[in-house]
């Protein structure tokens, strides 16, 4: 996820929550601590299925495919960014976010004539902000609010390397460092007089290095196939935490597990004008490992997306929309899947100078039914990005 959803998730946090039913986490990962692998994608890739897509003319930078670089020849640069706004339609969890995310930031520039090209760059990761609060009783009638509050996210730094065997081939490879803190914080807040709140917070910082390769091939004129793979992450975790007694104070470490995912891709060029993106992914979650997290709840995650882009010849403004399915890799308690279902919406501006291009795309999600499971989160996001250094007019092999 990519990571990449909100889903509806049993609270077992400390002992103040437990008896929580039922709260929203910001992603599967964000409420114990693990945020997202970001959705490395400019706007038209999010406007054409998002990261499970090989999109020429989109330097690589913003592609979850390495061998998608090999395309660059030239110094570029790429800045990706959206807004979301999420709304939960559960009366329980009535709430609506609204926040800004930049995304990504990358270089590219050629190593050795144009067969190898090298990037490197910042993903931010999805920020797992998330609150809420619960009233209670004690046993002896004393009124409270437990108030949960979590803050931070997560960054990595890709390094990307990709070659050009020829017309037919490009491969690539990358190594990204994974980084991040994420702090909770959790208080007992009694309404009466005569009390004292009780307080805890608990920050985690986690590190990983994770890899990742492709392929791209072109096996006749028109049709472009990828295929792509990204290690797990075995995170390091130092954590600390703090109470309202001090004595109680402690830190110690951690591990944890996120696995691995494929990738297959497939573009097509239909017709002129017109080209056809499909793509999936799978990532078994069932072996995630680490942070007491509820395993006998996680299970495989998979996403598809089919996307089209019309391109009315001479035009500097492309038409592009597509649908996207994901099953997310975490259960209700009852055990029934969840699912995200979207679809986008973009277009775009080439610089007369052929060398840069901006662009910009929308999408609605839906995530869960508030008829079939009682719990449904509808998400819609502003993506926008803008690259340049590659001379986007020039035709070339290049383009499918």
């Amino acid at each position: 996820m990519s990571a990449r959803a909100r889903v509806l998730f049993v609270m077992a946090i400390a002992g103040t929550v437990a008896h929580v039913p039922a709260a929203r986490a910001d992603s599967v990962f964000g409420m114990h601590l693990l945020g997202e692998r970001i959705e490395a994608v400019d706007a038209r890739v999010a406007a054409l299925g998002g990261f499970v897509q090989i999109v020429d003319d989109s330097l690589g930078l913003m592609q979850f495919n390495p061998a998608m670089l090999a395309f660059s020849k030239r110094v570029a640069f790429g800045a990706a960014g959206y807004v979301t706004s999420d709304a939960n339609q559960s009366a329980e969890l009535e709430r609506n976010i609204v926040a800004t995310k930049f995304s990504s930031l990358m270089f590219a520039f050629p190593l050795f004539k144009r067969t190898l090209t090298a990037s490197v760059g910042y993903r931010g990761h999805y920020d797992p902000d998330f609150d809420y609060s619960v009233p209670g009783t004690t046993t002896s009638g004393e009124a409270y609010n437990d108030v949960f509050e979590r803050t931070g996210g997560t960054w990595g730094v890709p390094i990307t390397i990709a070659a050009d065997l020829g017309r037919y081939a490009k491969i690539g490879g990358s190594i990204s460092l994974e980084r991040g803190t994420i702090e909770n914080r959790w208080l007992t807040d009694f309404t009466g007089e005569n009390t004292v709140d009780a307080t805890s917070t608990q920050i985690r910082q986690v590190s990983a290095t994770g890899f990742g390769g492709g392929i791209v091939v072109r096996p006749i004129t028109g049709v472009g196939l990828g295929l792509a793979f990204e290690s797990e992450l075995d995170y390091d975790v130092e954590t600390s935490e703090s109470f309202t007694n001090t004595a109680a104070d402690t830190s110690y470490d951690e591990s944890m597990v996120q696995p691995a995912r494929w990738i297959v891709s497939a573009a097509w060029r239909a017709a002129r004008g017109i080209t056809v993106y499909g793509g999936a992914s799978y990532s078994d979650f069932t072996k995630f490992e680490g942070l007491s997290f509820p395993t006998d709840r996680l299970t495989e995650e998979m996403v598809a997306a089919l996307g089209v882009e019309y391109r009315i010849r001479g035009s500097r403004f492309p038409i592009r929309l597509s649908g996207r399915y994901e099953k997310l890799p975490y259960t209700l308690p009852d055990g029934e899947e969840i699912t995200r279902v979207s679809f986008a919406l973009g277009s775009g501006l080439l610089f007369r100078t052929g060398r840069g291009k901006l662009d910009a795309a929308v999408q609605f999600g839906k995530i869960g039914s508030v008829d079939t499971n009682t719990y449904e989160d509808r998400q819609v996001r502003f993506y926008i990005s803008i690259t340049g250094s590659e001379s986007w007019s020039t035709k070339r092999e290049t383009r499918y």
